[in-house]
């Protein structure tokens, strides 16, 4: 999943996907800990996955507190 595609989704898409993919994590551990996991990349996968949409979660959430002119400011790079 790209971050492009990320940031197209609702936000309560994003926390469900997040939900979803946590738990598609839990399983995979699991699964390679039995030697049942075909492929360990996968858990790479899952983890980036999972760190994408925090970051995205975390940017809306920061741009929802913000005024929308400091977070054009934060988005350029500059300081408000």
């Amino acid at each position: 999943m790209r971050a492009s595609e990320v940031r197209e989704l609702p936000s309560d898409e994003m926390v469900t996907r997040l939900t979803d993919l946590k738990e598609e994590l839990r399983g995979l551990r699991f699964g390679h800990v039995m030697q049942q996991v075909s492929n360990p990349l996968e858990i790479r996968a899952v983890r980036r996955d999972i760190a994408r949409l925090e970051t995205i979660i975390a940017e809306e959430n920061r741009k929802a507190a913000t005024g929308p002119a400091e977070a054009e400011a934060v988005a350029g790079g500059e300081e408000a």
